[in-house]
C-alpha cells in the first residue's frame, strides 16, 4: 500500500509529538533559561519594545533577529514572567519541531528521493530525539530557522522542477526570503547558493533576480530602519557578530560555546554573563560597543593567525561532529552516513545534491570562525537526517539488487 506524503506528514507529526510532549510534560525534561531572545521577548510584552537582553536594562537592542522574540511575546503578555509562559513557549516549539520531521517525505519527494528515505529520516527523528533540547526548549529561534531552511528547499526543488519566470512570482519569493532574513540573517548564505544554482542552470533574466531583490528589500526595510533610527547607525537584521567574535577568538577560547560560556574571561566579555560588561554597554550604545569588540577580535586573529587556524578547524569538526557527552557516537553516525547519503546522491542527482549542499555548507560556513554548539546545528540537522535516510534505503536497495542478480547468476549457470 503507498502513503501519500500528506499521510506521512499526519503519522509523523502525531509520533513525533507524542514523544516531544511526553519526555517534556510527562518526564519533566524541561530548563528554564534566560538568553538574550527570552529577555527581549519578555521586554516586547511588558513595555512593547525590542530591548534589554542582558541582566540590566541596556536599551533598544539588534542583538537578535526580530521574529522569534516577537513569536513568543504574546506568551509572555498573556501569562506574565510566569512558569505557565514557559510551558507554553516549549509546548510551541515541540509542534514546530515535529513538523521539522514531518515534512521530510515531502521534501524527500520533491526533490526527487522518494517517499520511501523521507519516511524512514521522518520516523527516525521523531522517535529518536538527539536534538531534543535545541528543538524544544524554546531558549533560540533554532527550530524555526530549520522549519524554514526546510520548507524553503521544498519550494526551491519544486520550482527547478517546473521553473516560472513570472514577475510576481519572483516578488513573492524575494518577500520570502527576505522574511527569512527576519527569522535569523544566517540564511543569506543558503538563498546566495540557490540563486547562484538558478543562474547556473536556468539564466533567469535580470529582471526578474532584480524583482527577487525587491521583495527581500521590502520585507526587510521596515526592520532596518527602525535600527538605524533606534540605534544610531545601519544595521543589517543583527548585530551581534563582532560580540560573537570576541567571544571565540581569544587566549584560552574553545571551539565549543559551552566551554566559553563557563571560562573565566566570559564575564569579562560577554554582557550576558558580565553586568559591568552591559553597563558600558548601556553607556557606549549598542552600535559603539560592537564596533570594539570587532577591533579587539580582529586585532587578536591578526596577531595569533595560527591559533585563529587551529580554532576554525577545530570548530568545524565540532559543528559536525558535536560533542554531546554519552550520545557522541549517534551522532558521528549520522554525520558519516549523512556525507554517504550526499555522495550516493551526487551520482543519481546531482541538482538535489547541490540544492542540499547549498543548504548544509550555506549554514555552516560562519562556525568556522565563531564557536558553535548542538544548537548552531539544528537548523540543517533535517538534511542531514534526510541524507542518512537516503544512504540506509539505497544501500538497501543495492544489496537486494545484488541479492537478485546473484540468484540470477547461479540459476543461469546451472540451466
Amino acid at each position: 500500500m503507498r502513503i501519500s506524503p500528506a499521510k506521512a506528514f499526519v503519522a509523523i507529526f502525531v509520533v513525533a509529538s507524542a514523544v516531544r510532549l511526553t519526555l517534556a510534560f510527562g518526564l519533566g525534561m524541561r530548563e528554564y533559561g534566560r538568553p538574550e531572545t527570552i529577555r527581549i521577548a519578555i521586554s516586547l510584552a511588558r513595555t512593547g519594545a525590542f530591548a534589554d537582553p542582558y541582566k540590566v536594562p541596556t536599551g533598544p537592542t539588534a542583538h537578535a533577529a526580530p521574529f522569534y522574540p516577537a513569536l513568543i511575546a504574546p506568551l509572555y503578555a498573556i501569562w506574565g514572567d510566569t512558569r505557565e509562559a514557559e510551558l507554553a513557549r516549549i509546548a510551541l516549539n515541540a509542534a514546530a519541531a515535529s513538523a521539522e520531521y514531518a515534512l521530510l517525505p515531502l521534501v524527500a519527494v520533491a526533490l526527487g528521493l522518494g517517499i520511501g528515505p523521507g519516511i524512514l529520516a521522518g520516523l527516525g527523528g521523531a522517535l529518536i530525539p538527539l536534538h531534543y533540547w535545541p528543538e524544544c526548549m524554546g531558549e533560540f529561534e533554532a527550530t524555526w530557522v530549520a522549519l524554514f531552511l526546510e520548507a524553503s528547499t521544498l519550494l526551491f526543488a519544486r520550482f527547478l522542477r517546473a521553473p516560472s519566470f513570472a514577475l510576481k512570482r519572483a516578488f513573492l519569493a524575494g518577500l520570502w526570503w527576505g522574511g527569512g532574513f527576519l527569522i535569523s540573517p544566517g540564511v543569506a548564505p543558503v538563498m546566495a547558493g540557490f540563486l547562484a544554482l538558478v543562474i547556473w542552470r536556468l539564466r533567469p533574466p535580470v529582471r526578474w533576480i532584480a524583482l527577487v531583490a525587491a521583495g527581500i528589500a521590502a520585507a526587510s526595510a521596515p526592520w532596518l530602519v527602525r535600527n538605524y533610527a533606534q540605534l544610531g547607525g545601519p544595521v543589517f537584521v543583527r548585530d551581534n557578530l563582532p560580540l560573537e567574535l570576541a567571544v571565540s577568538n581569544h587566549d584560552g577560547a574553545s571551539p565549543h560555546f559551552v566551554d566559553n560560556a563557563h571560562s573565566p574571561s566570559w564575564n569579562s566579555i560577554h554582557p550576558l554573563g558580565g553586568e559591568d560588561v552591559a553597563r558600558e554597554l548601556g553607556r557606549t550604545g549598542e552600535l559603539a560597543f560592537e564596533r570594539r569588540k570587532l577591533h579587539e577580535a580582529l586585532g587578536w586573529i591578526r596577531s595569533h593567525p595560527a591559533q585563529f587556524a587551529r580554532l576554525s578547524l577545530a570548530r568545524s569538526f565540532a559543528f559536525w561532529f558535536p560533542w554531546v557527552p554519552r550520545l557522541r557516537w549517534a551522532f558521528w553516525i549520522v554525520t558519516l552516513t549523512g556525507a554517504l547519503g550526499w555522495a550516493l546522491l551526487w551520482f543519481r542527482s546531482k541538482t538535489a545534491a547541490a540544492i542540499l549542499g547549498a543548504v548544509l555548507i550555506g549554514h555552516a560556513a560562519i562556525f568556522s570562525i565563531i564557536e558553535t554548539a548542538l544548537r548552531y546545528q539544528h537548523p540543517v540537522w533535517w538534511a542531514l537526517v534526510l541524507l542518512t535516510g537516503f544512504a540506509v534505503c539505497r544501500l538497501a536497495g543495492m544489496r537486494k539488487a545484488e541479492a537478485v542478480s546473484s540468484r540470477s547468476g547461479a540459476g543461469s549457470a546451472g540451466y
